[in-house]
């Protein structure tokens, strides 16, 4: 999926500074997103020169309209967020913060659905040939990272990237908050394997689509419905069994984002607010920003 799913990831790449040190890493990563993008879209699919050279308008036109619109609602997103910070916060609340990020990607995944159809519907069979080779390079790398590790070692990674992110928000975790985060993930339903399976056939069902839309070059409402199809299917699995896993993760992550926070000490939440508030007034700089066309 990750061609596709990365020209969607200006807004991705907005929301993750929320895990990353110091306020001018996200505006240097969401200023020069376009061509981040447009290089990554290019190493996965070797584009030509006048594909790489629309993508880069289109990235242009997509990051503009980010910027004037959607910016803003990020920036109100962490308003809410930061005026509740101060205090525990519940499962409910953190799934509530979750939902409204799912709606502004939807509304980004609308504005971006011409762009897609026009680049799934220009790639040739050597492209999509080059897709699954990155595919497969991609999928080594990460059963390297998640499949390869025995479980107590997986434990360990996936706290030690916890902690690293969580320390960035929070500041120095002392032992009560360390033995919080490492009880959500000891509790955690997250199975490498049902993940990797699932990963496997969102390429698979990607590949698929690129090939039935090639086949039928020129036909934009084909290719439209194959794609809207895709993104379907990979926001909700056709695998029942993977539906329930995925919001199980969901609800969980739900439950450990508030048991986390819940074990802050006052001061610890106070950092919080101020990194959030630092990221708000980020965003708000970025939207008032006016980039020439």
């Amino acid at each position: 999926m990750f061609p596709l799913r990365t020209t969607l990831g200006v807004v991705g790449l907005v929301l993750a500074g929320l895990l990353m040190a110091g306020c001018s890493t996200v505006k240097l990563a969401y200023n020069q997103a376009p061509q981040l993008l447009s290089w990554q879209l290019n190493r996965y699919l070797d584009l030509t020169q006048p594909q790489a050279e629309r993508v880069r308008d289109e990235l242009a036109d997509l990051h503009r309209w980010h910027r004037d619109t959607l910016l803003p609602e990020h920036a109100g997103l962490l308003q809410k967020l930061r005026q509740q910070l101060p205090a525990p916060m519940s499962a409910e609340q953190a799934c509530r913060a979750y939902a409204d990020l799912r709606t502004q990607i939807d509304q980004l995944l609308a504005r971006a659905e011409p762009s897609l159809v026009w680049l799934a519907s220009d790639l040739s069979e050597s492209q999509i040939r080059s897709l699954q080779k990155k595919q497969a390079d991609s999928n080594a790398d990460w059963k390297k990272e998640w499949l390869d590790l025995p479980p107590d070692k997986l434990r360990e990674h996936r706290y030690q990237l916890l902690l690293s992110r969580t320390e960035d928000f929070y500041g120095t975790l002392q032992e009560p908050q360390k033995a919080a985060l490492r009880s959500y993930i000891a509790r955690s339903s997250f199975d490498p394997q049902r993940t990797y399976a699932e990963r496997q056939r969102r390429q698979q069902d990607l590949v698929q689509v690129l090939r039935k839309i090639a086949a039928e070059r020129g036909n934009t409402e084909q290719a439209r419905t194959l794609l809207r199809g895709y993104l379907a299917r990979l926001n909700t699995s056709p695998d029942a069994a993977y539906q329930r896993y995925a919001a199980t993760l969901v609800d969980e992550g739900c439950a450990g984002f508030a048991l986390v926070h819940s074990a802050m000490t006052p001061a610890q939440r106070l950092q919080a607010v101020a990194s959030i508030g630092a990221y708000e007034q980020d965003f708000i700089a970025l939207a008032a920003q006016r980039v020439a066309p």
